[in-house]
C-alpha cells in the first residue's frame, strides 16, 4: 500500500508505525473472508481491508473522522481473525489501535454514547462497582422498555442472580500440592470475577493440584482492555503501569515463573504491554518482562504436561 505521510507526521513514533504497518497491505482481501462484521455486513468498509482505507485516510490527513467512519471502526470485534489469513502479515491489532486513539482525541460523539461509555469505563473494570450496578440493574428490569436501545440491551443481559464475591479473589497465596513445579500470579480480572467467579475458583485449583504455587496479587487488577478499545490512551498507560508495578514487584520479591490468565481477551492484552509502554524510558523494559511472563492458562497446562 502506498503511503503519503509528511517527514513531520513519521517523526512521530506511532505514526511511523502506522505507516510501516499500512505499507505491508497488498489489498488482496483475505482477510474478509475470516472476518465476522464483513460475512454478516457484506459490507466492505465493515471488513479489515476497509477499515484500513479509513485508518490510513484519518491518520494521513490528521483529519477528525465522519460518524460514518467512526461506525465503522467501532464495529471491530478485535477479534483478530483477519490476521490468521493475511499473507503480508499485516499488523491490524496495533493499526485499528492507533485508529481509535485517533478518533478518541478528535470525534466529538453524542452524548448519550459519551455517557454511556463513561459508565462502562468506570463501572466494568471495577468489581465491587460492576457488582453494585448488575444489583441495580436487577431492581430496573421492570422499567427496561422505557430506555433507550443500548441500555436496555444492557439490562436483558444481567443475570437473574449475581454471585457473591469470590474468596479466592482476595490478595493470598495458595499452595502447590506436592512439590512446588511453579510459582505464578493469578490475573483475576475485573467483569469475569463479577460474572463468572468459579473460572478463577476452578483455574487455583487445577494449578495447586499441578504443583504450582498460585499468587493472587493485592496491586494486580483489571488487565485494561476495556478502555484500550475505547481509545482512551492515558488511562490504558495508568492501567498498565500499575499491573507492571504489582507484577514486578511480586517477581523481585518471591520469584515468579508466569502471569497466568484464564480470559483470552485479558491475555492478548497483557501480552502486549511490552508495545503499549515502549516508548516510556522508564517503564519499557519493566513492561516487557511483565508481558514475557504472560501465558493463558492452557500454555502453561501444555508446559506441565
Amino acid at each position: 500500500m502506498r503511503t503519503s505521510f509528511t517527514a513531520g507526521q513519521l517523526a512521530d513514533p506511532a505514526i511511523r508505525q502506522a505507516n510501516d504497518i499500512l505499507r505491508k497491505c497488498v489489498h488482496c482481501g483475505f482477510c474478509t473472508a475470516t472476518c465476522p462484521t464483513y460475512i454478516l455486513l457484506g459490507d466492505e468498509l465493515d471488513g479489515p481491508r476497509g477499515r484500513i482505507y479509513l485508518i490510513k485516510d484519518m491518520l494521513e490527513n490528521d483529519k477528525v473522522p465522519s460518524a460514518g467512519v467512526v461506525r465503522h471502526v467501532d464495529r471491530c470485534l478485535t477479534c483478530l481473525s483477519c490476521t490468521t489469513t493475511c499473507p503480508s502479515g499485516v499488523d491490524y491489532m496495533h493499526l485499528v489501535d492507533r485508529g481509535r486513539v485517533h478518533i478518541e482525541k478528535t470525534f466529538r460523539r453524542p452524548l448519550a454514547e459519551r455517557l454511556l461509555r463513561a459508565v462502562l469505563a468506570r463501572i466494568l473494570p471495577h468489581p465491587g462497582r460492576f457488582r453494585l450496578a448488575l444489583r441495580g440493574a436487577r431492581l430496573a428490569r421492570p422499567f427496561r422498555r422505557l430506555m433507550p436501545g443500548r441500555l436496555k440491551g444492557m439490562m436483558a443481559m444481567a443475570p437473574g442472580r449475581i454471585a457473591a464475591a469470590s474468596p479466592a479473589d482476595r490478595p493470598q497465596v495458595f499452595a502447590a500440592q506436592g512439590p512446588r513445579r511453579k510459582r505464578v500470579a493469578l490475573l483475576t480480572g475485573c467483569a469475569q470475577r463479577v460474572l463468572r467467579p468459579a473460572i478463577n475458583e476452578a483455574t487455583v485449583r487445577l494449578l495447586t493440584r499441578h504443583g504450582c504455587e498460585v499468587v493472587v496479587l493485592g496491586g494486580l487488577g483489571c488487565c485494561g482492555a476495556l478502555v484500550h478499545h475505547m481509545g482512551r490512551e492515558d488511562e490504558t498507560r495508568a492501567v498498565v503501569k500499575a499491573n507492571v508495578k504489582a507484577i514486578e514487584a511480586e517477581a523481585g520479591a518471591g520469584g515468579l515463573d508466569f502471569v497466568v490468565i484464564n480470559a483470552s481477551g485479558c491475555g492478548t492484552m497483557v501480552k502486549d504491554y511490552g508495545h503499549i509502554l515502549s516508548d516510556d524510558d522508564v517503564w519499557a523494559e519493566p513492561a516487557r518482562r511483565a508481558a514475557a511472563l504472560a501465558r493463558d492458562v492452557s500454555e502453561v497446562m501444555t508446559e506441565l504436561g
